[in-house]
């Protein structure tokens, strides 16, 4: 993986690389603001359930005032028909309302008190004239029409919501007095009669409760009971709720940072799927791997060139059927508990190529050992195996060498002088007779043994190269002019192909040409048997990768069989009656003169190819 693909590869999957302290900021963060709009939403209900508690106190405190009027209204009537009203009748009443207004199980007390705390009336008859401390201060902060405050009892253990106002029963009527003035309007009496209210005010039978003289305030005390159990069943609910969305957005966050790490986990599995794959199908080692039910799963171009057989023809297949039998051994007596197997062997891959390959079987386990599949690898031998006859090929030549230079010394001057003896016996006996031409056979024969000599010493011996910069093409295209007329003679169509733009190349013109026209003349050679479709194919290219020029030479022959094609460059071997077997041995040793290589690929029946790679530098 380069630099380019890890920055890449980082950068997506710096979320998962967050610090633990900027996690629980967050966490943190989204903490408080739950926390916060928890404690808002509870103050807005207690407030609510608050402002509820106090309207319901005013509404006490109006009744109250209502029947306060009501009662001074009762006795005003009675005074103007002449009735004796008591002279606390209006305070009794006014007793006995309260006494019945906090009946009620929410309302506690009510009371009427005076500014030094003394209780006019109160709902508990037992606590009238006592004494009750409050701060009236807090009324000249608040409404005029009173406030509220939550008192704890000394002898209580509950809370008090107490409604602390004024108590002005003939507030926005202008006072007691005109009220009495509207009543005497709104109720004249006859001439005759005379209107009580009429005397001086101190001659009036009424208490001082209510009057604008003697400023009073009256006291509602109210459960709260309700209220708390309302406040504290909505503080579980937002404790409850405050919790829930914390968990949703924990898990918001978990589930997005699964997600994030799910797709970064899947596009990481995906290069790495394929780069592996990618990797697999490069490999030089053929590869071919099957599942725990034995079907083939992974397969790459080697393999298929190895075995001959199309990847997408093979693969989901079972071994025993789509795969030679020397390969699919490896797969058919499988048991999970076999240890490596290794064993060499001979396939014929695509094109008919003999590959010589060395193949490896193991089991794969996963990591509870269970069996899980067997991978083959495919290793080919055949360039090795080429090498190792290159080095028994140069060690021939060398022992060649050694023995060409004996046989040169030891068997040539004898060869001289047998040569010499038969001619001379072959001109003492006439023309025709049997004699001479005994003696013309044995010099025949001895000439014959000499050029045998002659051509042993020229492969044996290491020959000085006259290198020239030229144009292969143009040496190609010469040397089939000097074959032209034996092709046509035998009925074979010449083509050739150059390659534009060749690099020039330093080789022995001669030597190269006299290789080039050894190649023609066996491909001619092949063809002599066809019967039709005769064609003589030479090409020339450049191979830019491995820097070396490409010459190929193609017939329609016979072809040579495959035991036969690795023994083509030796010494003395030959298919020809009158052949010596030193044409090709000669053409490999000019090639590797010049570094080069010569390869064969035949198919009976079909025709032979000739590569031959020159290096340019």
């Amino acid at each position: 993986m380069n630099m380019k693909m890890k920055d890449r590869f980082f950068k997506k999957t710096h979320l998962m690389f967050i610090s633990p302290w900027l996690l629980a900021a967050a966490i943190g963060l989204l903490s408080l603001i739950i926390v916060i709009f928890a404690a808002n939403n509870i103050k807005r209900e207690r407030g609510m359930l608050t402002t509820g508690l106090f309207r319901k106190g005013e509404a006490i405190v109006r009744f109250v005032e209502a029947g306060m009027r009501a009662s001074m209204m009762t006795g005003m009537m009675g005074s103007m028909m002449g009735m004796n009203i008591p002279e606390n009748s209006s305070v009794a009443q006014t007793q006995r309302l309260i006494e019945q207004a906090s009946e009620s199980p929410d309302i506690h007390y009510i009371a009427v008190i005076e500014v030094s705390g003394k209780v006019m009336v109160h709902s508990d008859p037992e606590k009238v004239g006592t004494t009750i401390q409050r701060d009236f201060e807090i009324l000249n902060k608040a409404d005029p029409g009173g406030t509220f405050h939550i008192i704890r009892l000394p002898a209580a253990k509950y809370k008090v919501f107490e409604v602390l106002g004024p108590f002005a029963p003939f507030r926005g009527r202008g006072g007691l007095r005109r009220w009495r003035e509207q009543f005497k309007q709104q109720y004249p009496l006859q001439p005759d009669q005379q209107f009580q209210g009429d005397v001086p005010p101190d001659s009036w039978h009424l208490s001082t409760l209510g009057s604008e003289s003697h400023p009073q305030f009256i006291i509602v005390g109210l459960d709260m009971t309700e209220l708390e159990n309302t406040v504290r069943r909505y503080r579980y609910q937002m404790i409850f709720m405050s919790l829930t969305l914390l968990l949703i957005g924990l898990g918001g966050w978990i589930s997005l940072m699964a997600a994030q790490s799910y797709s970064i986990s899947q596009d990481a599995l995906n290069r790495v799927q394929a780069f592996t794959g990618l990797l697999i199908s490069r490999l030089p080692v053929g590869i071919i791997a099957t599942d725990q039910n034995g079907k083939i799963i992974t397969f790459n171009s080697k393999a298929a060139a190895m075995t001959g057989k199309n990847v997408d023809s093979v693969r989901n297949g079972k071994p025993g059927d789509v795969l030679p039998p020397e390969v699919a051994r490896f797969f058919v007596l499988q048991d999970q508990k076999d240890e490596m197997t290794d064993r060499n062997v001979i396939v014929t891959g695509g094109d008919n190529i003999h590959y010589s390959l060395h193949l490896s079987s193991l089991p794969v386990y996963n990591q509870y050992s269970a069996f899980m599949g067997r991978v083959l690898l495919m290793y080919d031998l055949s360039e090795l195996k080429r090498l190792e006859k290159e080095v028994q090929r140069h060690d021939r030549l060398v022992a060649l060498g050694k023995m060409a230079a004996g046989v040169a010394h030891e068997v040539r001057n004898p060869l001289s002088s047998i040569k010499g003896f038969a001619t001379l016996l072959g001109s003492r006996f006439k023309e025709g007779s049997r004699e001479h031409e005994a003696s013309n056979l044995l010099v025949q024969e001895a000439e014959r043994l000499n050029r045998s000599i002659s051509e042993l010493l020229n492969y044996a011996r290491p020959a000085a190269l006259r290198k020239e910069a030229v144009d292969l093409g143009e040496i190609v295209d010469l040397s089939l002019k000097l074959i032209s007329s034996d092709a046509k003679a035998l009925g074979v169509n010449i083509s050739l192909s150059v390659e534009p733009d060749l690099p020039l190349i330093s080789v022995d013109k001669d030597k190269v040409n006299q290789v080039l026209l050894n190649l023609y003349l066996n491909g001619l050679q092949a063809m002599e048997q066809s019967a039709a479709g005769k064609e003589l194919k030479v090409s020339v290219s450049h191979n830019t990768e491995e820097n070396v020029l490409v010459l190929e030479v193609l017939d329609t022959g016979c072809g040579i069989p495959q035991d036969e094609l690795d023994k083509v460059l030796d010494p003395y071997f030959t298919t020809k009656s009158d052949g010596t077997g030193f044409g090709l041995a000669l053409a490999y040793k000019i090639i590797d003169e010049h570094r080069g290589s010569i390869r064969f690929s035949s198919i009976v029946g079909k025709g032979t190819t000739v590569t031959v790679s020159l290096p340019l530098a």
